[in-house]
């Protein structure tokens, strides 16, 4: 029995592992563009110093740094580096969950200590719409024309879209060759498009329709993009009535310069936009079209303040250009100078402003190692979600919003607070806080809080088991002043362990701290002899063969289980 003991121990010992390594978080969240942070701890539970190496396996090695790859490292010391996850904002960097395995290896004996963990890159959406040609003439034999609409996929994730094709005079009609398409992240499709005017003329002028063709995501409609192009619709003119017609403007220009004709006023024919009521941050379309103009001027006026030149003077007496209103509410005005009194015209966009930051809130605030002697450092670590800065008190350190950790050296005991600072300055931070132990550097940091025996007198060749919690203790031994040693436990922290007593034993509970200093506890278990089983007395009467009752006048033999 004893043997076997020995050897679930000894089986135990060889199981655990040389390099331990342990990761802040199982699941690393990255924005493209932006910045995630790993913390990895590495711990050396080998005999001797050794230089262990950081490695991550798994992801592109353009998506990661590692600011620090290599460390020394004492026997039984601990230390925690970074692994900084960087994107960039392209297709390439597809939206997905990618495993990956984080190793840390010993140089000297090889020893090898892996964690795994998962990179979920976010999906982000950006889109370009291109329109060929931007330009058509549709003629009374010729009215169709055919547009190739082409649609890129500039985002990292699959995305569905709906295809629209619109003009503010609804003077044409158009058709896709297909109005929904798919596209893969940094796939481009081309959709032929068909667009005809409504109306043709036999006789008549130049009409020119300025439209919109516009691609939105069927799951997400603020996901969409515009590209803009004209049709120009011509009447049919026959030969003779060319003649005819020019006869007719060489009589009119001479009754014209002969006979006095007021100026011509101008006149503005058609002031819209693409959306009346628009989320803050989005983009709208405002085209016109006026007549005899001089100055085309388009102010906007944000709210109910002042008027301001914004986008300011246009060139094209027919045209568009995209604008972003302001919230809550922006009015855009037309004003064309030329003959006579100057025209205007106004346009009321209804903006719905943008949702409240959210709250800060701090999930995690830790301090590693929780207990230091004077003069070593310890790290803060915290998680916090919602804020513009952190606070690190005391000492009011400022810190960016993507840092998650900061390296202290207090030469007392402390409690150190952090505070997330929200973007909304109404809003209240979020405070945690965490206290850092510090003892002079003579003393020991580990404690022994209990160390006990289930029993304190027992017979020999009983098992005793021993129990014992410690604090800030890396490792703990047992050893007994006489018999088989108990030695290193598995479980420094919080444990047990059974022994087997062959006499009076004291043993002793030995727990030292990250520096080698050693506190210890002793209890002692008193064993003694198990007393003999005694010896049944026969009944009188039983016969005449013995004392016992044996046929053959024998002794009676102890009963089963004595010693």
């Amino acid at each position: 029995m004893e043997e076997k003991a020995q050897d679930r121990m000894s089986s135990t010992m060889s199981e655990v592992r040389k390099i331990l390594v342990s990761l802040s978080e199982t699941e690393v969240v990255v924005e493209p563009g932006g910045v995630a942070q790993l913390l990895v701890t590495m711990t050396n539970r080998q005999e001797g110093l050794d230089r262990l190496t950081l490695e991550i396996e798994g992801v592109d090695v353009e998506w990661y740094a590692i600011p620090v790859p290599a460390v020394n490292l004492a026997p039984g010391g601990q230390t925690t580096e970074r692994v900084l996850f960087k994107l960039g904002r392209s297709s390439e960097n597809r939206a997905g969950a990618y495993p990956f395995l984080v190793r840390v290896q010993a140089m000297e004996t090889g020893e090898l200590g892996v964690a795994q963990a998962t990179l979920v890159i976010r999906p982000f959406s950006s889109l370009q719409v291109d329109l060929d040609p931007k330009r058509a003439v549709a003629t009374f034999f010729g009215p169709l024309n055919e547009f190739d609409v082409s649609v890129s996929n500039l985002g990292n994730a699959e995305i569905t879209l709906d295809l629209y094709a619109n003009d503010p005079e609804d003077g044409c009609a158009y058709e896709f060759d297909s109005d929904r398409i798919t596209l893969k992240p940094g796939s481009t499709s081309t959709v032929p498009l068909s667009v005809r005017p409504k109306n043709l003329s036999i006789l008549g002028g130049m009409r020119l329709y300025g439209f919109t063709v516009s691609a939105r995501a069927v799951e997400d409609s603020y996901v969409h993009a515009n590209a803009h192009g004209q049709v120009e619709k011509r009447a049919l003119i026959s030969p003779l009535m060319g003649i005819f017609l020019l006869l007719l403007i060489l009589a009119g220009l001479v009754t014209w310069y002969f006979w006095p004709k007021p100026p011509e006023l101008a006149a503005i024919n058609t002031f819209s936009s693409s959306s009346s009521h628009v989320d803050a941050g989005q983009d709208i379309t405002l085209s016109w079209d006026v007549s005899h103009a001089q100055q085309i001027i388009i102010k906007s006026r944000e709210g109910k303040g002042g008027e301001l030149a914004v986008p300011g003077e246009q060139k094209a007496t027919v045209g568009s250009v995209i604008v972003r209103p302001a919230a809550p509410e922006t009015t855009y005005f037309l004003v064309v100078r030329g003959a006579g009194k100057d025209q205007t015209r106004s346009l009321r966009i209804l903006v719905t402003p943008p949702p409240p930051p959210p709250r800060p809130s701090i999930s995690a605030f830790t301090a590693d190692p929780p207990a230091i002697h004077m003069g070593e450092q310890t790290v803060l670590a915290w998680k916090a979600r919602g804020m513009k800065e952190f606070i690190l008190d005391p000492g009011g350190l400022h810190m960016s919003k993507f840092d998650q950790s900061h390296s202290v050296s207090p030469d007392q005991d402390m409690q150190f607070t952090l505070q997330a600072v929200p973007e909304n300055e109404n809003m209240a931070p979020a405070v945690k806080s965490v206290k850092v132990h510090v003892v002079p550097k003579d003393v020991c940091l580990a404690q022994i809080d209990r160390f006990a025996a289930s029993a304190y007198s027992v017979y020999i060749g009983d098992k005793v088991r021993l129990r014992w919690r410690t604090l800030y203790a890396p490792s703990v031994r047992i050893d007994a002043d006489h018999g088989d040693p108990v030695g290193g436990v598995a479980n420094p922290g919080n444990g047990m362990v059974e022994v087997r007593l062959t006499d009076t034993t004291t043993f002793t509970l030995s727990a030292s701290d990250s520096s080698g200093k050693v506190v210890s506890k002793s209890v002692t278990i008193q064993a003694r002899e198990r007393p003999a089983v005694p010896v049944p007395t026969p009944e009188p009467g039983a016969g005449n063969n013995g004392p016992t009752g044996n046929p053959d006048g024998g002794t009676a033999s102890p009963a089963p289980g004595g010693n």
